[in-house]
Formats: structure tokens, sequence, C-alpha cells
């Protein structure tokens, strides 16, 4: 019997299947040079598809399958090799002779099985990592010729492009097989669109070839054991209404590994006494020892006992268990496609294809959009129908094509007569223009920059940037990409309409650094081979002491942790070395500076590591190549700093203990920027962003060190811990990376604080304060009186009497009042500073008291002394603090920091209304005319 030729009725398929069968078959006879498109949701028998053209494309050429995993790997490897044809009762001659798995290291071996097998079916199953790897050691030639066809699971995956490329090298026939086709990913493929085979999910559904789902939204805790309790009761419930049995298993997702932690051990507690099992996987987890925790998915998982499997990511894909029933999400997806791919673990049929089945259950969170996200997939599905049976694949080349097209062939713009761009013209290199700004890294002076190049297309391509062009300068050692970026209007909620930008991304590597501007921000610190940005004390070289050079602008921020000091401040002047200085110039860093070196206009930015040269993109290639090898060599010579750096905190090396004790989060820089996982969630409230860090010695704890942050009234821990090789601290928070960023959903506050490092920490040194990414050298240690504590030391006088204060002013009621209580602190106030009161244990008195304890006050008490030969005028701060809190440096704080605030009153003109509340001589006249002592 001839496989290639049997009649497909004669194997136990589905209509549906044959049907994906026969449409792929057609794609073939075709002989289309793209690719053809089979879109199944999951549980439809897409394997069973993919074996049976595997096995006849086999008769013609060995069959190479793709897919994303090793696991699949695994499991196509069976399936192919007997589970599949065994399970529908096959004939024998359907199983294929050879089936093998193929790695970098085993391309001689497949090879040779292949040619010893000459003219049997032969099946070979790889993972797209692999056949990158395979492609980029130029091991694929080995093989391209023995291949005849390429069949792609899980197209819906976002491939590098050179994965792409790999798979382009065999120019064959590819299939790509999908269960959520609606990424525009699939562009890097170059899909037919005259072969694109759709099952929807509504059709699967009323056929009964899957079942359905429901999902709800329940109030649930954010707290992992409160959670585990609640979805616990609500899947007993499920049992006990006959919907679901003892044997039907929960998916629990988490957002993070922190969180998949907290929900094993609260889900073994609550399971305590019962034999439900709990089993949690992250590919992190090949460290840990716990029982119950697993870095891979255990073969067979359909076999174990265990009813609650918790995971991050592992368990979105190539689970093909009929007992899982219920999704319960502690932590929403970032994207609606994860939220598909996780639905599609619990809708496989439990019992016999095309008889009704109760339906799957989701549940979500209120708030979160969970059920809007599940409507918005409904209703893509039944666009999909309506547009012939076609998902909607946006193919960016085509975008950036037609946009071209549409232009005129010239036009005036700008005041040039310009020509229509045209990216396949050698010309294109020379008319593009880059700025001369640049980030600073460090990297090894080996670097390959060919495969830098690679990983920063493959960056590119992940945040969804059409690669259209790339080129290369000064010998390969500077490279550039042309990319089309698309982006939706940020003035609409749900409709679609792209904004299409072109954007650049330069760099250049010069020794042991890297050059490196993009015009979109794209981040490369985490991409491999890149090291940690330049410090401040390099980059300070940049701004040389010459009498030719001027600074007349800087940035700094204040090391002042206190929740009321000035954040940050600019300043700017002709020169500011000539100019007047303020007062604490000495706790304040520079984080940026601009000035005039060799009278050029350089700006450097000290927390982000960025040097810029003049305004705008006027350079080509060559001229930033050349930019940046000639501000490298200044980096090397490391002249002389400016001297208006040294009134300011000094950077330093990373000190020998980083411990951190105390952080202010400046949540500022990011506010507005972030809202929680649902559509229109109010922004960020912050407070007590200014907190202790202490040991934590949890073992299941995600750092050694620990504080706590409070965001929309709620606390969230967060972990800390330097991180040697990054050369930064690196927080951890479940709580925090709930809240997404408004413009790309894939980043979380939690990997904006580690990217941005926007907080400033003091080490335990008391020598050392880490400001967004650097080290500065401080004096902190207020308890030596010859050291930066003295002067504050010395201002502090002891006062007799206030030990007895029980109260700031004691009870004030309506009527008529004539005196304050005893033991208040308004009465001690009063009776030291009136002639006629008491002791004047506050020095000299007034013979005009006033107390302003308003609204809109100068201070809680004026003393007024209008003596021709000691005039005086003294603003009193009054502050008591139930429970005796002894010494405080907090309640120190408050005081001194409403003194400063009022200062303002003692403006020359005293104008009311330019400063809050009144001017002082307002005050101050009605004062002089008789003593006072209302309140």
């Amino acid at each position: 019997m001839s496989v290639a030729t049997t009649s497909l009725n004669e194997l136990a398929l589905w209509e549906h299947q044959n049907k994906a069968v026969t449409a792929a078959e057609a794609y073939f006879k075709s002989g289309s040079k793209k690719g053809c498109l089979i879109h199944m949701p999951t549980g439809t028998g897409k394997t069973g598809v993919m074996a049976v053209l595997a096995t006849r494309r086999a008769c013609i050429a060995p069959v190479l399958v793709v897919c994303p995993s090793a696991a699949l790997v695994e499991q196509l490897h069976k399936q192919f090799d007997g589970g599949f044809w065994n399970k529908i009762g096959a004939d024998h001659a359907w199983k294929p002779e050879l089936v093998t798995p193929i790695l970098p290291s085993t391309v001689a071996k497949v090879v040779k099985a292949i040619g010893e097998n000459a003219g049997k079916r032969t099946i070979v199953v790889g993972t797209i990592q692999a056949l990158q790897q395979i492609h980029a050691e130029g091991l694929g030639e080995q093989i391209h010729d023995l291949i005849g066809t390429i069949i792609f699971d899980e197209g819906h995956r976002e491939p590098a492009p050179s994965w792409a490329e790999a798979i382009r090298a065999f120019n064959v026939p590819t299939v790509l097989f999908s269960a959520t086709p609606f990424r525009g990913d699939l562009k890097l493929f170059d899909v037919d669109d005259d072969h694109i085979h759709f099952v929807s999910f509504a059709e699967a559904v009323e056929q009964n070839l899957i079942r359905g789902i429901e999902v709800a939204e329940h109030s649930l805790s954010i707290n992992s054991d409160t959670f585990a309790g609640q979805i616990l009761g609500i899947v007993d419930g499920l049992v006990a209404s006959g919907r679901f049995t003892k044997n039907n298993k929960v998916i629990i997702r988490a957002g993070s590994e922190s969180s998949v932690l907290e929900l094993h051990q609260a889900f073994n507690n609550a399971l305590a006494g019962r034999d439900d099992g709990v089993i949690a996987v992250h590919h992190n987890f090949k460290s840990r020892s716990e029982p119950g925790l697993h870095s891979e998915v255990p073969s067979e998982i359909s076999q174990r006992g265990e009813r609650f499997l918790i995971h991050q990511y592992m368990l979105i894909e190539g689970i093909d268990d009929p007992s899982c029933a219920v999704v319960a999400l502690f932590e929403p997806f970032n994207n609606t496609r994860m939220l598909v791919q996780q639905a599609g673990r619990v809708i496989r049929h439990p019992s016999k294809v095309g008889e009704p089945a109760e339906k799957a259950y989701l549940i979500g969170r209120q708030g979160d959009g969970v059920v809007e996200d599940w409507k918005s997939f409904l209703h893509y599905d039944a666009e999909c129908v309506k547009n012939g049976g076609k998902p909607f694949i946006r193919n960016d080349a085509k975008v950036l094509n037609d946009l071209i097209a549409a232009l005129p062939m010239m036009d005036y713009v700008a005041g040039k007569f310009r020509q229509r761009l045209d990216l396949g013209s050698d010309e294109i290199h020379e008319d593009l223009r880059f700025p001369l700004s640049a980030l600073v890294y460090s990297v090894e002076a080996d670097m390959d920059l060919a495969e830098l190049q690679e990983r920063i297309s493959a960056a590119l391509s992940e945040d969804d940037r059409h690669e259209a062009l790339t080129g290369s300068a000064l010998g390969g050692s500077c490279r550039y990409h042309v990319t089309l970026r698309l982006n939706p209007s940020p003035f609409l909620a749900g409709y679609l309409f792209h904004g299409a930008s072109l954007e650049i991304t330069i760099y250049a590597k010069c020794g042991g650094r890297l050059f490196f501007y993009d015009s979109a921000g794209l981040w490369i610190n985490e991409i491999d081979g890149i090291g940690p940005r330049i410090d401040p004390k390099t980059l300070q070289s940049l701004l040389p002491d010459s009498s030719e050079n001027t600074i007349s602008y800087i940035s700094v921020k204040n090391t002042d942790l206190g929740p009321l000091a000035l954040r940050s401040r600019s300043l700017a002047a002709r020169s500011l070395q000539r100019s007047g200085v303020f007062l604490g110039e000495h706790l304040n860093v520079v984080t940026r500076a601009t000035g005039y070196v060799s009278r050029k206009r350089r700006a450097v930015g000290f927390d982000t590591a960025r040097v810029r040269e003049g305004d705008g993109a006027r350079s080509t290639a060559e001229d930033f190549g050349k930019w940046c090898i000639s501000v490298n060599d200044e980096l090397d010579a490391a002249a002389k700093t400016a001297s208006l750096f040294s009134r300011f905190a000094l950077p330093t090396a990373v000190p020998a203990d980083t411990t951190p004790v105390n952080i202010l989060v400046d949540m500022l820089e990011v506010l507005g920027q972030f809202q929680t996982a649902n559509e229109g969630a109010s922004e960020i409230e912050t407070e007590n962003l200014c907190v202790d860090v202490f040991p934590d010695a949890n073992p299941g704890a995600h750092g050694p060190f620990r504080f706590s942050l409070v965001v929309d009234g709620k606390a969230h821990d967060v972990w800390i811990e330097w991180n040697k090789k990054k050369r930064k601290y690196w927080l951890t928070s479940p709580g925090l990376s709930r809240y997404k960023s408004r413009d790309n959903e894939k980043i979380s506050l939690t990997r904006r604080l580690n990217q941005q490092q926007p907080f400033r920490i003091i080490t335990s040194d008391m020598s050392h304060a880490y400001v967004s990414g650097a080290f500065y050298a401080l004096d902190l240690n207020l308890a030596d009186p010859k050291g930066a504590g003295g002067m504050v030391l010395d201002l502090i006088k002891p006062i007799t009497g206030l030990s007895a204060i029980t109260s700031e002013k004691g009870p004030v009621r309506g009527g008529n009042f004539y005196d304050w209580e005893d033991n208040s602190l308004f009465s001690f106030i009063d009776k030291a500073l009136n002639p006629s009161r008491g002791p004047a244990v506050l020095g000299a008195p007034f013979p005009a008291l006033v107390c302003d304890d308003l609204n809109e006050e100068v201070g809680d008490f004026l003393a007024v002394d209008d003596d021709p030969a000691n005039p005086r005028v003294v603003f009193v701060v009054a502050k008591w603090k139930d429970g005796n809190p002894g010494v405080s440096a907090s309640a120190f704080y408050d005081v001194c920091a409403q003194g400063v605030k009022n200062l303002a009153y003692l403006k020359s003109d005293g104008t009311p209304g330019r400063v809050p509340g009144r001017g002082v001589t307002e005050l101050v006249k009605p004062l002089a005319s008789a003593p006072l002592r209302a309140p």
C-alpha cells in the first residue's frame, strides 16, 4: 500500500482533519514559493494532521518538523513513531520507517541515517533553536538538499529573523500549524494568502470537536493564602454541582517565579489533610530540591495524580490532558494571545469527539479584564469567518511598501524638493543621517559584531519592528538598522489605527566599549555580551577642566532621603563654575551636564551613560563611527574633570559592602506611565517611598533583603539584592509586576525600576549612596562630632522641662478661650517667650507674641521685638508626637522641613499672593503695637 496515494477516507480522521490535509496537499500541488498556514484550535487534532502530512510527504523526500521546545520534540517523536497510528488503529504501513530528533551535535549522525534509509519514509524533528544554531554554524548545508518539506508547529511563536532565514535556506514547501495565528509575526514566513486553512473556535465548539469554556470573574484576594482557599472553594463547588469530578485538574497561573513559589506553599497549606496534590513548574527551579517543584513539565503529566498545577508560562502549550478542566489566574497575562493559549489547555474534549461536553471554567479576578479579553478573541474569531475563513495577518513589509507607494514621486517638503524613498537603491545608505548621540556600554574587546547584529535584529523583531534595511561603515566596526515601527493610536481605546514611523539603530565598537543609539529607545542591556554602562566617574572626563570649556547646565539629584526634601533641581547659567552655590551641594549628585568643549556643545547623562554632541540627525554612518572613536579616545585619556563637579557628591567605585539599609524609590519618574493590568485602571498613587531595608532570612525569599512599598493603598513586598555582573541593584516584586506600562504591556513596573534604577540607597557603611545606577561617596555618620553631623548637632540645645509635655495644645473647644492646657507644648512656648508668664528657658522673651496655628500659618508662634537696638522676628515651629518617640530622626526632620518651608514668608517684598498665605510685613506691623496672646 502506498500512503502517498491512499484515500484519506480509509483513515479514522474527522472530516475537519481531512479538509486540513487536503488543503495542505493542494498547496503542495500549486508549487507556491510561499508558506501555507493551517489554523486549528487546540484539541482539534492538529498533531494527527501533521502526522498524516509528514508520512505522506516523506514518500517523496525526508520531512523536517520544527517546534518551539524540546518537550514538544519528544511528544511529536512519540506520536509520529507510533502513538498516533496506534490510537486511531491505522494500518502499520502508515507508520514511517525512521523518526529521528536533530541537534547541532547530531547533524552528521542524522545525515548518515537518512543515507542508510534512502527510499524509506524519514521524519526529522527538532526545535527552532536547534535549527537556528545549525544555520548559524554553517551545518545546514549538510541537510538542505536532503529535506523535501518543512512542517513548522506552533507557528504563532514569535521567531527571530535568523530562524526564518534558517527555514528559507532549505527553499522547500513549508506548512505552518498554529492554534493562535494573530500576532502579525507570521510575516517572517511570507504566508501565501491563497493557501490558508482556518477552523474557527466557535465552529470547533459547535461541532463538539472541543468543549466550550466559561470565563468568569470573581472577587479574589491578591494574598496567595487567601486566594488558594477561595479557588479551592470554587472548585469544590463545581464538583459538588456535578459539573466536574474529583479527577479534574486545575491549572493555576502566576505572574512570576516568586508567585509560583508562594502559591505552591499556599495550596499545600490549603489542601492539608487532602490527597489532591500540588506541583509547581518553573524553568528556574533547577537548583531547588523541595518536593513538588519542577524545572520542566513532568513527562506523562496526564497520568500523574496531582490536581493543582501551578506555573507562569510553562503550561500554556504542549499539555494534552483532557482531565484539565479549570484555569485560575492569580495574575493575568500581559496579552490576549497567552490567555487564549492557556484556555486551550482545558478545552480538549474529555470523552468522545462529537458528543456534548460540559464547558471548561476559567477564573479571573474582578478588575483584571479577563472577560473582556476573552470576548475580544471571540469577536476576532467571528471576523475571521467573515473574512473568508482567514485570519488577519499583518505584513509589515507590505505596509511599508504601500506607504512608500502612496507618496508622490517628488514633493516639496521642509524647504526642499525630495524624491520618494526607494529601499532597493544603494543611494539610500548615503542618504541616511544619524545624530551624534550614544549610550556607552562596556563589552569584551573581542565581541563579535556580526553576532551582536543578529541579537539586535532579534530584539528589534521582538519589539515588533520590521527590519527594512541594514548596513555598515568603517569596515564593519559601525553597523546600523532601519526599521518600520507601527504603534496603535493612544487616542483609541479599542479600535485599530497604527501610526507608522521609520526608526534607526546604529552602534560602533571601540576597544572595550560599545556606543549605541536607537531612535525608539530599544533596550539592549540584557542582550548577551552587553556589559554594564560606563560609570559617572569615567564619563566626567568628557567635560574636562579648561579655561576654554564651560558648563552651562546641570541636573542634580538630592541624596537627602527625607520625604519633603527637594528630590532634584536644574541649574542654568552662562558659566555655572562662576555662578553662586546653593546650600547642600555636597549632598547632591550630578546626573546630567551640558557645556562647550573645544567650542562644541556636548551633553553627558551620567545616570544613563549617554553622550551627545550637537542637535538633530546630521551625520553619516561613517561620521558617527569616527565620532565614537574620538569620544572613546577621550575616555581612555581620562582628562582632569571640571572643578565644578568637586562641589557635589563624587562618584566612586562599588564599595566592599553593598548592603542596603534605606531606600527612596523615586516613583515620580514613572508616575502616569503604568496601570494595573485591566484597561482604564487608575494611575498609581504612592506613599511611604522612603523606607528601611531589612535582611530576609526566609529560605524561600527572592533576595537577601526586603522592603515594602505602598502603591494604590496596598503594601507590596519588594526584595532587593546587589547583582555583581550587572553592577546594579535588582528588585523582585510579584505585586509591582502586576502594574504594566501603558505603552508596552511587556514592561512591568518591576522591570522598569530595574532598567532605570530610579532609586537612592544608603549602604550600611554610611559612607556611600547609590543614586540612579552609580555609587557616590558621602559622609553620613551623624554620630561623628567632627563629621558631617557636627554642624547639625551644634544647633541642637537641650531644654529643661520638655520631658513633661503630654500634648501639643490640649483640647481647644469653641467659645471663650483663655489659656492652653498645662503640660501642653503650646503652653510651654507661651510661658517661655512671654516676659510675664514664666522662666525664659527659650532665651530672651518678646514683647509681642501671637499664635498663628492656622491653615496657612507662617509658624505656630510668631515672636516680634521692635527694639531699634536689637530688632528680632522669630518663627516658632511646634511639633509633638503621641507615644513618646524619643530620639527620632523622622520627627526632627518634620520640624526642620516645616521651618525651611516657611522661610518663603521672609521674601524682601513681602507681597501677598506671591508666597503661600500672607506676607510677613502684614503680620509684623500690627504685632508691634501691643503684646498679644490670643490664639
